[in-house]
């Protein structure tokens, strides 16, 4: 067994002698971490206090818009903080992570956390289901991929089927959460299969370029199907309690509804189908089609309307399309009044509430759909 001398050289590649270096350091990989932890919080803090329209404008869009950031507004600000600095890139094409890493790479002297803070600029979006292997380590098994993904963090408790949404940032083989990440319970199942329609919806090259973009909707379709699974078992607690004395409520009703979808009801699912039933038979086409199933899907989304006729949503959207120089589709209000059998006033006026509150999601849709 070899061992150094306190004049020589570091082995740890710092340029120090050995004596003003690690001689007193149990495990380099310790103090490595620990610098690697201190640049993460100078990272977030960073992200934070950077200041630009863009930033502001995008914040305030999806706090008003989100249930989670609602519920938690703490929660949200840790997570579009850490999403946007780590994958939203300004007018010269860059993200704040890569101004970060670059500024401070010429204050890290120890050759192991300046590879490391390098490779932070390569951040990984992900989603999948995950198992804890100790407490200090999960494995994720991420989505579309099929990849497995080692993290390193102190985590508590647990449970299974749980589904993993996140911000990894590199080290080495293994990866390290970035600020605020998302484990939610029981919804693994629904939750990669949304992940995976989704994906295959926008046609996106990599899972990382789907969820870069889409990284809050999904942290927020979590937090809505694990809030219905926790209302689903209180409600079937409550029935298991009352079985003795006769109740019998009726197993289908409330939040019943199984598989990605749970927001919806069956009034949004028939608006949805026979909208893209009404396009399919017109021969429209597909990604301009696509983008009005998805206005309609967020705005029910994000809106949750109480629908007597969900045909004059459908023949709403297709109205809207007017307003949009990008796309060809264009029916006039008597065709669609005829066709789904409903009034042409219902439909422009319902039509012209869509465009007025949702002209920035159209906006957003195009940008993906034109990417």
């Amino acid at each position: 067994m070899s061992t150094v001398g306190r004049n020589e050289p570091c082995p740890c590649g710092s340029g120090k002698k050995y004596k003003k270096c690690c001689e007193n350091v149990v495990n380099i990989d310790t103090l490595v971490s620990q610098e690697l932890d201190v640049l993460q919080a100078q990272l977030y803090d960073f992200i934070a206090t950077a200041q630009s329209a863009e930033m502001e404008e995008s914040y305030h869009h999806y706090l008003s818009k989100m249930d989670l950031m609602q519920a938690d507004p703490d929660i949200y600000e840790m997570a579009f903080v850490s999403w946007y600095g780590a994958t939203q890139k300004d007018a010269n094409d860059v993200r704040l992570i890569e101004r970060f890493v670059d500024k401070q790479l010429s204050t890290v002297t120890r050759p192991q956390t300046a590879e490391v803070l390098e490779s932070w600029k390569n951040v990984r979006v992900t989603a999948g289901t995950v198992e804890k292997l100790d407490d200090n380590t999960l494995r994720v098994g991420e989505a579309i991929t099929g990849d497995t993904l080692i993290v390193t963090e102190k985590f508590g408790k647990l449970e299974e089927n749980s589904f993993f949404l996140g911000l990894l940032l590199p080290n080495g083989e293994k990866y390290l959460p970035f600020a605020q990440y998302f484990i939610y319970p029981a919804i693994e199942k629904a939750a990669m299969e949304l992940v995976k329609i989704r994906f295959e919806q926008g046609k996106f090259d990599t899972l990382h370029d789907y969820l870069s973009g889409q990284y809050l909707e999904i942290a927020d379709v979590g937090f809505v199907l694990y809030s219905a699974e926790k209302k689903k078992a209180g409600k079937a607690s409550s029935q298991s309690a009352g079985a003795d004395e006769g109740n019998h409520e009726d197993e289908n009703t409330g939040d019943s509804i199984e598989g990605v979808e749970i927001w919806k009801t069956a009034e949004y699912n028939e608006a949805i189908t026979s909208l893209q039933k009404f396009l399919s038979e017109k021969g429209e086409e597909k990604k301009e089609s696509e983008l009005l199933v998805a206005v309609l899907e967020k705005y029910f989304y994000t809106e949750r309307p109480t629908i007597r006729n969900p045909k004059i949503y459908s023949g709403a959207m297709v109205d809207m399309a007017k307003n949009i120089d990008e796309i060809s589709i264009r029916h006039v209000q008597k065709e669609l009044a005829e066709y789904f059998d409903v009034s042409a006033n219902s439909i422009s006026r319902r039509s012209k509430q869509i465009w007025e509150s949702y002209q920035d999601t159209v906006n957003e849709l195009l940008k993906v759909t034109n990417a």
